[in-house]
């Protein structure tokens, strides 16, 4: 009635009596009874908001599903025809609806009652040597709630109450079964063991659960889950010869006992949730604006940054077009003069277009200043040694080629003076060295060649 899926099960071994629970007698009445008739009497009690209710039963039947309110045929009035075309459908919510299931609007419990007794008449039963009347098939009886409020906005509310009578766990040594009854007790077992698999993975908590392992479990998929509330009964025989079926399921029961679902948040905590869910969301949304603004403003920089490299660059390109290298044979006293003008002239303009964050400190500017001194002085001094070099190599070249015409000059003007011009042998024989080479020959023929020689060289001087 509060909008919560509900399920109640009734599990245990055959014939220990979960028919007995869900249906009762005429006399004492069983827990679906029960409810339609404390459903109804809730829905007369609220005033707040209108019910409506309607009731679908199916069995699932050795894996396939039945539905338990199909109409009958018109030639076999005594034989209920039931549907075998049903298909399990979730949405993306999450809800499982079943495609094809019949639903029939009950308007009060004695209708409820009579189409619960219909279905229940068409369910499959048979005889086996624990039970008479064992049920060989899982009936499922599912009560929908529509609840819808008086105000205008209020929304319409859907929740759903399944009634499920499982069929007996049972050994099959005990029962004797065979044929048909035999497979029907294999499919109960199965879809058993595919709901306690289910079970334990919700009491571990596990992210997979394993709901798709049988059609029992897909079809109670919404009603065992989180915010839904499950109720079990555990049926038990009081036989000694059952004592291992009633041991297992105990051990089943002390199992589902510990599956524990989201509890229901409050509503005052909802309403806090929300709350700061919408304040979270304005804080986000000023973040993002703040941070467009940021961007916004980094634009900007970056695009004067790029105008000011860009006026940077042109400059300096201007001022080493303009402070051209000077050549020191054109314009060396000028240079010599004033060799820190233009060097200040083209600090001045880099000052000028150069950011202040890129201008020079202090001590930057002394160091600069001291290794520019010291290149200054090293240029000076290799011009001086290259002048010094080349100065003494020329004078080198012209005194190695004259020496012998100055000696030679020298020699015959003394001798002219002193022995005139009958003491030529003299001069002769007393003629330096020409090349490192002295003449030894001792023939006259090659004296008097090289005599000759002097002579016209003296002439030619």
């Amino acid at each position: 009635m509060d909008g919560h899926n509900v399920c109640v099960l009734a599990y245990g071994q055959t014939g220990t009596g979960k028919t007995f629970t869900m249906n009762g007698t005429n006399e004492q009445a069983g827990i679906i009874p029960r409810a339609l008739e404390e459903l109804f009497r809730q829905a007369s009690l609220e005033k707040s908001s209108s019910f409506t209710f309607s009731i679908s039963m199916l069995e699932v039947y050795m894996g396939s599903l039945r539905d338990l309110l199909a109409p009958r045929p018109s030639g076999r009035a005594y034989e209920p025809v039931t549907k075998c075309n049903l298909n399990i459908q979730t949405d993306p919510k999450g809800l499982v609806e079943i495609e094809g299931l019949s639903e029939v609007q009950i308007s009060d419990c004695a209708k409820a009652k009579w189409w619960y007794n219909k279905g229940r008449r068409a369910r499959s039963t048979s005889w086996t040597n624990v039970n008479e009347a064992s049920s060989r098939s899982h009936c499922l009886t599912r009560i929908t709630i529509f609840r819808r409020g008086y105000a205008l906005e209020a929304k319409r509310e859907i929740s759903k109450l399944w009634m499920v009578d499982l069929g007996g766990s049972e050994r099959l040594l005990k029962t004797g079964a065979i044929g048909l009854t035999l497979d029907e007790g294999r499919a109960i077992n199965l879809s058993l063991s595919a709901l306690a698999d289910v079970i334990a993975a919700l009491r571990r908590k596990r992210c997979h659960v394993p709901y798709r392992n049988s059609k029992l479990t897909q079809i109670l998929k919404d009603s065992l889950g989180d915010g839904s509330k499950v109720l079990m009964l555990v049926h038990i025989s009081p036989s000694e010869e059952d004592v291992c079926e009633t041991i297992c399921s105990l051990n089943f029961a002390k199992r589902a006992r510990a599956t524990e679902s989201n509890k229901e948040i409050p509503v005052e905590l909802k309403r806090l949730k929300e709350k700061k869910i919408i304040e979270l969301e304005e804080e986000m949304r000023e973040a993002e604006m703040d941070n467009g603004n940021l961007r916004d403003q980094i634009q900007k920089v970056e695009l004067k940054l790029d105008e000011q490299k860009k006026i940077f660059s042109n400059a300096y390109k201007i001022v080493e077009n303009d402070c051209s290298p000077i050549n020191p044979k054109n314009d060396v006293k000028e240079a010599i003069e004033t060799p820190n003008a233009s060097k200040k002239c083209i600090k001045k303009k880099l000052l000028n277009s150069v950011p202040r964050f890129m201008t020079s400190t202090v001590a930057s500017r002394q160091r600069q200043s001291a290794a520019e001194r010291e290149i200054v002085g090293r240029s000076r001094s290799l011009r001086s040694v290259v002048t010094r070099s080349s100065m003494q190599f020329s004078a080198s070249q012209s005194l190695s080629c004259s020496d012998l015409r100055l000696k030679a000059i020298l020699q015959s003007s003394t001798g002219k003076s002193r022995l005139g011009e009958t003491n030529i042998d003299v001069t002769v024989a007393e003629s330096p060295k020409c090349n490192g080479l002295e003449s030894k020959t001792t023939n006259p023929n090659s004296r008097l060649a090289l005599c000759r020689h002097r002579r016209r060289m003296s002439d030619l001087v």
